[in-house]
């Protein structure tokens, strides 16, 4: 099959250097035109991956806008392909080298925003802490007082069905994971379910049932959280550094499982310039 493939490959090679440079030319204008419509979808598809959990916004529109700005170049090339007209292509080139700017504008600042974290991808009890979290436009404005009363408002008005899903489960006292009431095996909380909806595991509460647990007076312990720690289903541990940690570990793998659209699209917005530079020199 790869011999197969290599065979058409040089076939289709073949026909296209024999092409005259005019239809050469063309062609390319063709194949750049495409690339830059597969970016505008690849880029918006992206808007469906990027962190949007209480984040107002910043991952998700700036997505959006690239992607529909790159749609309108889409259009703006079809057109200058199909009239043969240089100056309405000279803007969809213009147009695309814009949107790779700002590509690379929003790649370097979702890296930015998020800044480095530890990884727990193997730790079945997961505990957050925010001082693992040094760097980070984002870790900077979780520590704002009014950033983070808007955001934990948040996220008790839209998770607050996880910490609700916590009432079926128990607390197995053996190893401290949270497994089904009645079944076996453990759960997997999420980051905000861990940092939000209990407290650390450092404060030595007793556990109750749910998100209720009982403070250990003999309990001695540096974490500032343990005093922060509500049984009140609104408060919980919303206000704790540990939920801080929760919500940025939280967001940091959703950027990572979205990182890879923009670089892709980066790429492709890069090959459509460049088969756009080429018809000028043929």
């Amino acid at each position: 099959m790869s011999n197969i493939g290599t065979r058409m490959g040089v076939i289709e090679l073949g026909r296209f250097m024999r092409m005259s440079p005019e239809r050469r030319a063309r062609h390319l204008v063709g194949m750049g035109v495409v690339l830059t419509m597969t970016t505008s979808i690849l880029i918006l598809c992206t808007a469906t991956r990027a962190p949007t959990h209480c984040t107002r916004g910043v991952f998700l529109w700036p997505c959006i806008a690239i992607g529909l700005f790159f749609m309108v170049v889409f259009i703006l090339g079809l057109c200058a392909a199909k009239n043969n007209n240089e100056g309405l292509f000279a803007c969809h080139l213009l147009g695309v080298f814009i949107a790779i700017l700002a590509l690379i504008g929003f790649i370097i600042f979702g890296y930015v925003a998020i800044g480095p974290g530890i990884d727990l991808s193997d730790v079945k009890a997961r505990e957050y802490n925010l001082d693992d979290y040094k760097s980070g436009w984002l870790r900077a404005r979780v520590d704002d007082a009014a950033y983070w009363a808007t955001t934990s408002a948040c996220l008790r008005g839209d998770r607050g069905a996880g910490c609700k899903a916590m009432t079926k489960l128990v607390r197995d006292p053996h190893s401290g994971l949270f497994v089904p009431d009645g079944g076996r095996g453990h759960v997997d909380m999420s980051p905000i379910q861990s940092g939000c909806c209990k407290p650390p595991s450092s404060c030595g509460f007793t556990y109750v049932n749910g998100t209720t647990w009982t403070p250990t007076p003999a309990a001695a312990t540096n974490n500032v959280d343990c005093s922060r720690w509500s049984n009140d289903q609104q408060k919980l541990c919303f206000q704790c550094d540990s939920c801080k940690a929760g919500f940025l570990d939280h967001t940091r793998k959703a950027w990572s499982s979205a990182a890879f659209f923009p670089i892709y699209c980066l790429i492709g917005a890069i090959l459509s310039c460049l088969s756009g530079f080429e018809p000028t020199t043929l």
